[in-house]
């Protein structure tokens, strides 16, 4: 038996990977906020469910440890949980809001890769973090940005001490995925698509899917010499810093 911790679960990429690690037979234990989407996702997957808000590290903690009493171990924590943020001008951002996406989205990851490593003692794991590709460039809102900058270098260093234990940490970063939160930002799923489509080199919108599918490898036997990596997931979004068209220009040498 494997056991996953997975937090941000009720929706989006979370419920997806869920969902994907469910039939690959590992058993579950679901972290959300939002309680309705805890409930439904844990009903169909025969999960444990628990409302956890991961800016708490007493609820965090105690989420990893319903997975050690419930099924007496934990091999894989994902620390997916996150908001959208504040956006608008950095001279109207509000402290507040901007201390409240790190609260989620920075603290959150560093509770769950602690404790989840208390948790798993020498006996190895993967703990595994949703980044972005706002965690490597300018592609998002200042908090949202600083804070998967943030998880980036987490997961970097932890992967390092954590390494001769033989736990990895690894980070994906997917670019532009459909899920509840991109669409209400952007009018609609169709709407969000079609600017996704319009700005991938690759002409393909990466799912939800996709990304359970990279944290299901990542949690795997084939990935246990990989740590310490940031896996980016965005149809070549993040390297097309020129537009596809721009290599179609007539050849030629300029010296």
């Amino acid at each position: 038996m494997k056991v996953a911790v997975i937090t941000g679960a009720g929706s989006g990429l979370g419920a997806a990977t869920a969902r994907r690690f469910h039939r690959d037979g590992w058993t579950l234990v679901l972290g959300d906020l939002r309680p309705e989407g805890l409930a439904e996702i844990a009903g169909e997957l025969q999960a444990t469910a628990v409302a956890c808000d991961v800016s708490d590290e007493a609820q965090v903690q105690a989420l990893v440890q319903t997975a050690i009493d419930r099924h007496g171990r934990l091999d894989c924590m994902i620390n997916n949980a996150g908001i959208l943020g504040a956006l608008g001008p950095i001279g109207q951002t509000e402290a507040q809001d901007f201390n409240r996406v790190l609260d989620i989205m920075v603290s959150g990851v560093f509770y769950g890769t602690k404790h989840a490593a208390n948790a798993m003692g020498t006996d190895g794991g993967s703990i595994l973090n949703t980044a972005s590709i706002a965690g490597i460039g300018a592609w998002a809102n200042h908090s949202y940005t600083t804070a998967k900058h943030a998880v980036v270098g987490l997961t970097r260093s932890s992967a390092v001490e954590l390494a001769p234990r033989r736990i990895t940490v690894n980070a994906l970063a997917p670019g532009n995925v459909i899920t509840t939160m991109t669409s209400n930002l952007s009018g609609g799923a169709d709407v969000a698509y079609e600017r996704a489509l319009g700005r991938n080199p690759i002409p393909y919108v990466c799912t939800p899917e996709d990304i359970a599918d990279a944290f299901a490898y990542l949690a795997g036997p084939s990935a246990r010499g990989i740590t310490g990596q940031v896996l980016t997931i965005d149809s070549g979004l993040s390297v097309a810093v020129v537009p596809p068209a721009y290599h179609l220009s007539p050849s030629k040498f300029v010296d």
